[in-house]
């Protein structure tokens, strides 16, 4: 395939070129094949293809191919589109490769209103020394150097039907972040002095400078009187407003805010999480007058904002004021008993659809394991029920978030439908995996094969059975 895609770009033969690599845009290597595609609509100076192109390639988010992407669109004679895919490069991996291309492309780019266009989509006004220096880093209060991370197991099995190369590239992304496991990072909050932040967990300055930012959006708001305003808060906003984001990411940041030495600030949060802090806030003490949910700028004379990804979670002292009070309040409440062995139903979803789930779920009740819907649960009685499991079994859904409260040893089967279309997100995917990897469950990755085209898949129980009789 790639042999053939350069022959076709040597001889610019576009229509060809974008014809092949967009067939092969289903493989692992969809990042080349999106490449190959923009060459194409660039060689036939179609601007729709070239748009959706620029698109994909963000989102996408890997600082190699973006580069490469803006360098194929400046040989173009196309600076605006080059300088939006270096400005969509979060900040942190604005590597001396990226900042040269960015000069290069602002110095090329011979008329002065693009060239303004350019210089505002790449020089966003960064903070002065001045003003860096009130930015403070702060260790969470319980932190400790020492800390260990359970035993665990986590397997790969490939349905027949899904191909190998799936395989292979799940497993180099389960080494990668064991890799990641032996780092020791630290979880911090950084404190800003006289900033906005918004929904999107922007945040910048009233005189411009942007702290944070998406896709190299520029801030309008900058004057303080315009916006509500608060003393202290602590910032819980951000980009993505999914429920593994809420359990996993937000509330592992809160845990600072959570600690007795810390302020007391109002807590600001996308209002679609609003009622999933209203449940877990609340169990562990906080006065529902302390969640705001903003839906636009507000200005915070100190915002506090934290960073903790799956990575550092073994540091459990850190987060005992979060998941080990509401495993607290949880037991606190609990006067049933529950399955020890369940399967996480979908009937209540419409994504990913399963086909016959009706047949699967009777199957898995005949072996011993009850299927329940959780969206008909509360937080504490998910916490409870996860807390007691010592097998799960369930098609990837946020519904596995709730790995992070349960006992190290569960039994996890997770059911991924995929295919070669859709492979390109296991990154994204294999999110339980990580959790299963530093709480000390055994994992089994369970790759089913998924219809391209509709979504559907069905799964086995013959092959859930092969799973569980192998151990």
């Amino acid at each position: 395939m790639s042999r053939k895609l350069k022959s076709l770009a040597r001889a610019k033969h576009w229509i060809e070129l974008f014809r092949v690599a967009k067939k092969g845009e289903n493989k692992i290597d969809y990042s080349a094949c999106l490449s190959y595609q923009l060459q194409a609509a660039l060689g036939l100076s179609d601007e729709a293809k070239i748009k959706a192109c620029c698109i994909k390639i963000k989102k996408i988010g890997n600082i190699d191919q973006s580069i490469k992407t803006a360098t194929i669109l400046l040989k173009y004679e196309r600076p605006l589109e080059a300088a939006g895919i270096i400005a969509g490069l979060p900040r942190d991996q604005r590597t001396g490769q990226a900042a040269n291309l960015a000069k290069r492309i602002e110095k090329t780019t011979k008329d002065r209103t693009t060239r303004r266009k350019v210089r505002n989509l790449l020089y966003r006004k960064v903070p002065s020394r001045e003003t860096l220096s009130k930015t403070i880093k702060h260790r969470f209060p319980r932190d400790s150097d020492e800390f260990s991370v359970p035993a665990s197991r986590i397997e790969v099995i490939r349905i027949a039907g899904v191909e190998p190369e799936i395989e292979e590239h799940a497993k180099l992304l389960f080494s990668r972040f064991e890799a990641a496991l032996k780092k020791e990072n630290f979880p911090v909050v950084t404190e800003y002095q006289d900033v906005f932040v918004n929904d999107r967990g922007m945040i910048w300055s009233a005189d411009g400078s942007v702290y944070q930012s998406l896709m190299g959006v520029v801030p309008a708001v900058t004057d303080p009187t315009s916006v509500p305003n608060f003393d202290e808060a602590f910032g819980c906003t951000g980009q993505q407003k999914g429920y593994f984001e809420w359990i996993v990411r937000r509330l592992s940041a809160l845990a600072w805010r959570l600690d007795p030495t810390t302020p007391d600030c109002p807590i600001l949060l996308r209002q679609q999480h609003l009622n999933l802090a209203k449940d877990a806030l609340c169990a562990l003490g906080v006065h529902e007058d302390k969640l705001i949910a903003i839906e636009g700028p507000v200005f915070c004379r100190r915002l506090y904002v934290g960073d903790a990804t799956i990575s550092m979670l073994p540091r459990t002292s850190v987060f005992q004021p979060t998941y080990g009070g509401l495993i607290a309040a949880a037991e606190r409440r609990n006067n049933s008993e529950s399955p020890r062995r369940f399967y996480i139903s979908r009937r209540d979803s419409t994504r990913r659809s399963m086909t016959n789930e009706a047949d699967f779920e009777r199957a898995l009740s005949e072996r011993g394991i009850t299927p329940i819907v959780l969206s008909e649960l509360g937080l504490l009685e998910k916490i409870n029920l996860f807390r007691n499991a010592e097998l799960v079994i369930g098609a990837h859904g946020a519904g596995l978030s709730h790995l992070i409260f349960a006992k190290p040893g569960m039994r996890v089967i997770e059911i991924m439908p995929t295919s070669l279309a859709k492979s390109v997100m296991l990154g994204v995917q294999t999110c339980f995996t990580r959790l299963s990897a530093v709480y000390g469950h055994h994992h089994t990755f369970v790759l089913q094969p998924m219809d391209p085209a509709t979504s559907e898949w069905s799964p086995n129980i013959a092959d859930i059975d092969r799973v569980l009789a192998a151990g």
